[in-house]
């Protein structure tokens, strides 16, 4: 029992407090609003639905003052009227008063936006009257337009600028403001082309005379464009005092007072009328560095400003009046006063200039005063309208087109005392780093050229280095040679460079290059010479009159230098020399270099340069630029030539050999790229594609029952240090088999450098063979042999070179070399085959040394992988 009284007291707990919170649970009553593009603002909406705008920003509040939520719907003026009418929406903001409407809708008592001219409700309205717009509820509608307008009435109370703050804030949203003057005042303009003003021009930046006399600063400024847009000219005078300005003003010689308060009684006072505010002054105390303000003494000039601001503050007997605004800095930094208020524009600019070194501002701001101009009684009533209009139009943007030239005429008339008093750590630490900066840079100086000693000396010989002599070439080109002379480059390059240092040392090329290089620089026609004995270059900059004596002479030198003496023998270093003219005006000398190296590598002696080489030379780029791509489009395409046996004259196998179809270059033939390839390491590639190619076809011909026949395709010597190259193998046998496959190695696959790097080469071919590859060593027999090979490998196939069956032709002796090969090979179980042949004479003879197996034009030329099968199916 007493758990259930507990429980059901609980609950009517829970109830209560339900009971009291429920009118807070309420949802808020909203107000649809339709909007429309009417007004000078403009109303966006963002990603998430929040729309921004003069009228949308003022409902917003007004909705908030009157306890409700808003809805905005947009649409045109025709849609809201429409859902209006209709209950859809229950007000419409930023609506012209119209009097078609007024028994239809109820329109609030202020404004809620302005329009200028007739905007887009086509109304009877000048351009230049001002349209104010507000927000209607239908008739009927009166607890609500009741409820709305109550709140407005209340918002209005406290937040009487809320308008003119909305208007600011979207400014930079406002159309461009253009100047629209009535028929009356053009007319007014027209009849006083010269309006005259006068200028109290005590107060730099604002409005001071510079060193020339000339009336200058933000008020100057602004007169030149009110002038520009009215198209008057503004007669300037200046004066020295307050006193003489009112009197220009009451005695009829000026029109305009410039640069007075806007204070609307006090120009009233003296016969003026004051335009709108142009500009928003903010006044900041300046002061003593650390002195005492409790009870500060004020320097000030004698003027409304005092009266309005610092009398209303301060007592009498703090304020101390001085004739200018000079004087009252004056007065603070002597101690006569404690402190001054004055523009931050002219404060800042008095203390960058330096006079006043002990002054500060800490750029707070006092107070503020806003700018006009005093328009005199007499005019008034034409010109302030129209003065009125050009500020309106100018205004927005005058602040900010006068802050930049103000500071940048404050910075270049800034003191170096000034700064110093301002920033004093700052100029002794300047100092310091400058002495810092002098002695890193002395430093670096010396570093400099000691690098440039190292740069322009060879580090093997101790001679001018290349670098060097590419500097010289600029000094020594840069006129014209005398005496009907030339100008040429030459680069002498020992050949064979690697076998020579490997075999004597880089110390005897070293010392080879340093006394070429010494003994060249004694002739006449060597006018400058360097060394660079790591690439094993002597290069030259000489002058000759006639191209073939200087090809003779240089021929010369080369035989004089290509013997070095290495302990007591006298060895042969074979020099070549490539020579390259040099034009004028001269040519870029790393061409020039290019040219000369060029010709040097083309050459086993002397040779010029010519445009061919070049054409070689870029031909050679442009194959090495589209190789990749080539690849990948399959330009490369793999002819078959036919093996056979001698005797019965069937196929019995057949080489891969590769052809590109370029797109760009045309049918090229391997001669044209496979030593480039071999060169530059692409051959890996292209070996690795022409495999592939050979399998898939043998691959097809089983699937299709046909006959396979082997097929040998070439591996290049850089297969056997290249990389995951065992892998890839293993991952293609894995694809295709190796059933009909042969793979062709030269002996140059194993002349390697190394011990470890040819122990590891006979490695890479033993496991290819255990992959089940049938492995041919071809070429057999050109230059010098190593028989171990034929012990160290598993080959299953010699193939003579051609060279020695053209030998074994018109020699006994040779053919009896051929035979032994021949007995050679099959003492050791390998096929022996014999490439080239050419002539039936050249196969018989094979014939009579034993030899079963042939290659050549005889039996089969080159031919396409269609037409090999055709071949085939013909000769099994």
């Amino acid at each position: 029992m007493k758990n259930f009284l507990q429980k059901m007291a609980l609950l009517l707990l829970c109830l209560s407090l339900f009971a009291a919170l429920s009118p807070f649970a309420e949802a808020r009553d909203t107000l649809r609003v339709g909007i429309h593009p009417l007004g000078d603002g403009v109303i966006t909406v963002d990603a998430t639905g929040n729309y921004y705008g003069i009228e949308t920003d003022y409902m917003q509040t007004l909705t908030s003052y009157a306890g409700m939520d808003v809805a905005f719907v947009p649409g045109s003026w025709e849609e809201n009227l429409a859902r209006l009418r209709t209950g859809e929406i229950d007000a419409i903001a930023g609506v012209p008063q119209m009097p078609e409407y007024r028994g239809e809708l109820l329109y609030s008592r202020m404004p809620i936006d302005f329009a200028r001219g007739s905007r887009k409700f086509q109304l009877p309205v000048p351009d230049h009257q001002v349209t104010p717009l507000y927000y209607v509820m239908r008739q009927g509608n009166d607890a609500l337009f009741g409820r709305v307008e109550r709140a407005n009435d209340a918002m209005a109370a406290n937040r009487p600028f809320f308008l003119e703050m909305l208007t600011q804030m979207y400014a930079d949203r406002q159309p461009a403001r253009v100047l629209r003057l009535t028929q009356d005042e053009r007319g007014y303009i027209a009849a006083h082309p010269v309006i005259h003003a006068v200028v109290v021009p005590n107060e730099r930046p604002i409005a001071y005379m510079d060193e020339d006399g000339a009336f200058k600063g933000k008020v100057k400024m602004l007169t030149d464009r009110i002038a520009e847009d009215l198209g008057v000219t503004i007669d300037i005078r200046t004066v020295p005092s307050y006193v003489e300005a009112e009197a220009a003003i009451a005695d009829g010689s000026a029109d305009l007072y410039l640069n007075i308060d806007w204070d609307i009684a006090f120009a009233e006072s003296k016969g003026m009328a004051a335009t709108i505010s142009y500009a928003t002054d903010y006044y900041t105390t300046v002061t003593r560095r650390f002195s005492d303000l409790t009870h500060p003494v004020i320097a000030a000039v004698d003027s409304r400003m005092t009266d309005q601001m610092l009398r209303t503050r301060y007592a009498d007997d703090q304020i101390r009046i001085y004739p200018d605004i000079e004087a009252c800095f004056q007065a603070v930094q002597s101690g006569e006063a404690d402190v001054t208020f004055q523009r931050q524009e002219t404060a800042q600019y008095a203390i960058w200039q330096g006079d006043f070194p002990d002054l500060v501002s800490d750029g707070t701001v006092a107070f503020l005063q806003r700018d006009s101009i005093g328009v005199s009684e007499r005019v008034s009533e034409q010109l302030l309208p129209i003065l009125d209009k050009e500020i309106n139009v100018i205004a927005p943007d005058f602040a900010q087109e006068s802050l930049v030239p103000q500071g940048s005429t404050e910075a270049r008339h800034r003191s170096i005392r000034s700064l110093i008093y301002a920033y004093p750590l700052y100029f002794v630490g300047g100092i310091f780093l400058v002495l810092i900066l002098w002695y890193t840079l002395r430093q670096r100086r010396r570093h400099t050229d000691e690098i440039q000693h190292l740069v322009d000396t060879d580090s093997y010989t101790g001679l001018r280095s290349h670098a060097w002599l590419e500097h010289q070439f600029e000094e020594l080109t840069r006129d014209l040679p005398v005496d009907g002379r030339a100008w040429y480059f030459i680069v002498f390059g020992i050949a064979n460079l690697d076998a020579i240092v490997g075999t004597y040392g880089q110390q005897v090329v070293s010392d080879m290059i340093r006394r070429f290089t010494a003994e060249l620089g004694e002739v006449s026609w060597a006018k400058a010479c360097a060394s660079h004995a790591s690439a094993g270059h002597v290069l030259c900059l000489a002058q000759a009159k006639d191209e073939g004596i200087l090809i003779e002479a240089v021929h010369h030198q080369k035989e004089v230098q290509e013997y070095v003496r290495v302990g007591d023998m006298n060895v042969h270093v074979p020099i070549h020399a490539g020579i390259a003219a040099v034009g004028f005006p001269p040519e870029e000398r790393r061409k020039i270099f290019e040219h000369a190296n060029l010709a040097m590598h083309e050459t086993n002696d002397v040779q010029v340069y010519n445009d061919a080489m070049q054409a070689s030379a870029l031909e050679r780029s442009q194959i090495e630029s589209l190789q990749q791509a080539a690849l990948d489009r399959e330009e490369f395409v793999i002819w078959y030539q036919p093996k056979y046996d001698l005797r019965t004259k069937k196929c019995i196998g057949a080489e891969a050999l590769v052809r590109w179809k370029s797109k760009e270059l045309g049918f090229l033939p391997p001669g044209k790229f496979i030593p480039l390839f071999e060169r530059n390491g692409f051959i890996t590639k292209l070996d690795f594609y022409n495999l592939v190619h050979v399998m898939k076809m043998q691959r097809d011909r089983r699937a299709k029952g046909l006959p396979v026949v082997p097929v040998s395709v070439n591996q290049s010597r850089f297969h056997m240090q290249e990389k995951g190259y065992l892998q890839r193998m293993a991952e293609l046998v894995g694809i295709y088999s190796t059933d009909g496959v042969e793979l062709e190695l030269t002996e140059t696959a194993f002349d390697l450098a190394g011990r470890e790097q040819r122990e590891n080469a006979l490695a890479v071919v033993t496991k290819l063979k255990k992959l089940g590859f049938r492995i041919d060593m071809d070429d057999f027999g050109s230059g010098y042999s190593d028989l171990t090979l034929l012990d160290a490998l598993p080959l299953d196939v010699m193939k003579l070179d051609r060279s020695l069956l053209l030998a074994s032709e018109n020699s006994e002796r040779m053919r009896s070399v051929l035979a032994r090969m021949t007995d050679l090979g099959h003492a050791l179980g390998m096929t022996v085959i014999c490439e080239g042949i050419e002539t039936e004479e050249q196969e018989q003879m094979l014939i009579d040394c034993g030899c079963e197996h042939g290659q050549g034009y005889l039996y089969g030329k080159p031919m396409p992988q269609e037409e090999f099968e055709s071949f085939l199916a013909a000769h099994l």
